[in-house]
Parts: C-alpha cells; structure tokens; sequence
C-alpha cells in the first residue's frame, strides 16, 4: 500500500510540472587548421539544446580553445536570442550575454587604432555553387547549400603589413521546415555585425542565403600571402548529431534558478561596470 502512495504521490508531482512539446537536439562544433601560420589550439564543442518557439537553453558539455563556452554553462533566452543570458552552476551566477556589444568592442579596436594597426578588406565576391536535396541529418530532412567566397585582406601595423588572398566555401544542410525562433540562437544563420563597416560587408556578404536553420555545416578557408606564398587552411564543421523535434521541455528549463546572483561577463562598447 504504501508503495503504491509513493507510486501516486510521484506521478501527482510530475503532472504538475508544466511542460510543452519543444525540441530537444545535441550538436557538435570542431575548428583546426593547417599550413604554416596555424594556430597550435584547435576548438571542440560539445552541445545540448532545449527550444520551444523563441525560448531556448544551450549547454556546453564539452569544450576546449573557447573561453566563453566553458564546459557545464549555458545559455539562456526567452525571445529568439535578443536577450541572452550566460549562466554557470558552478558559481551559481549568471550574466546578460551582449552578443552585439562584445562583437562592437572589436569593431571599436578596429576602426580605433589609426596607423598603429589597419585592417582593409576588398568588396568579397560570394558565388552560389550548388542547392540540392540535402537528405536527412539527424533523421530530419535537408536542403543543401554549397558557396564559396573570395577577398583579399591587408593587416598593417604601423604602415607595415601583408596582403593575404582568401577563399572560403561552405557547404551547409538547413532543416527548412524549422520554424522556432530559438533555435536561432546556436544554429545561427546570420552573423551577428562588429560595427567596422568593411568588415561587416564582409560578413554579409558572404552570409549563405538559405531557408531554415543549419542542421550542419562545413567550412574550408584558404589564407594565401601575396608575398611568399604561404598558406594556411582553417576547417570548421557544426553538426546537430540528434534532433527530437517532440520533446517534452519542462517550462522550468528556461528560467534562471532561484538564488543565482548576477554578474557581468565582459565591457561592452559602450562601456562597462568597474
């Protein structure tokens, strides 16, 4: 008798906890390179994703070479990435996630620094190479992208510098059935602008133009200086490994636990708190 009260009494709470069906889905993130001037420290990110409509949690399981995505946070937001909110158990605290702003103080830096640093772009050229049908990527049906994108780049340092010509092509599967807003917030499609001008016609530019959200996507970018000859080739691959588009998402996924105290990650370009 008694465990079938406990049986009971354990089915109430459950029913009590509020729920809509949401996606659930687990993703993969790997960045290395190649040639002459690679980086010795390549990026591997493992991550979990909760969305329902504009709401959604991103959890970073695994990672290394990204000091923002450390492993056993995660991202909160409520409408479709406005509003980002980086939270970690750890040190239970959490802090608003300017996206837009950390990216400002890098357009800053750049149109900032006069002679001592310059970096130009020249107008990138995107060409469409392919669209066809995709298949399935976590069992869910696909569109397939291919682009490839071309520029030169001049960092100079002090009226110094070299001239590198570049060209990336990307072959990117998108779930064009996808509608939720949140899942916006790590399956980007859009890159998210820095404020220097001709760096951020670079980034539209080559931005694919594709429906849906990137359930996979696959980049090779060639770095060649003009002088020398030298190469570098830098791989980047995000994959979404499992994808349950009827997942039963508790409400309280989304939500900030209690007693969590807030803090700041980083300045903004407007300025930050001491």
């Amino acid at each position: 008798m008694r465990r079938l009260v406990l049986s009971l009494t354990a089915a109430l709470l459950l029913a009590a906890v509020p729920c809509s069906a949401g996606i659930h889905y687990k993703s993969t993130t790997k960045t290395w390179s190649e040639g002459e001037r690679a980086h010795a420290r390549n990026s591997d990110i493992q991550a979990e994703g909760w969305v329902a409509g504009e709401k959604a949690k991103v959890a970073f399981l695994e990672s290394n070479g990204n000091p923002v995505a450390q492993q056993g946070t995660y991202i909160l937001t409520k409408d479709g990435g406005k509003t980002l909110y980086l939270v970690n158990p750890q040190d239970k605290t959490y802090a608003q996630w300017d996206l837009q702003g950390m990216l400002g103080v890098v357009g800053a830096v750049m149109n900032g620094m006069g002679p001592l640093l310059k970096i130009q772009f020249s107008d990138p050229k995107t060409e469409k190479l392919a669209e066809d049908d995709g298949g399935l990527v976590a069992g869910v049906p696909t569109r397939h992208y291919k682009y490839r994108t071309s520029y030169t780049m001049t960092v100079k340092v002090l009226g110094m510098g070299n001239t590198a010509n570049v060209v990336s092509e990307q072959d990117i599967w998108a779930a064009t059935k996808a509608t939720d807003a949140g899942l916006g917030v790590w399956l980007r499609a859009e890159p998210a602008r820095t404020g220097n001008k001709e760096f951020d016609k670079l980034l539209t530019s080559s931005a694919a133009k594709f429906q849906g959200f990137p359930l996979k996507v696959v980049t090779v970018s060639a770095s060649t200086q003009q002088k020398g000859n030298k190469q570098t080739v830098t791989h980047s691959t995000m994959e979404v490994t499992q994808l349950d588009a009827n997942a039963s998402v508790p409400a309280s996924t989304f939500e900030i636990p209690a007693g969590y105290k807030e803090t700041q990650i980083a300045p903004t370009q407007q300025g930050a708190s001491p």
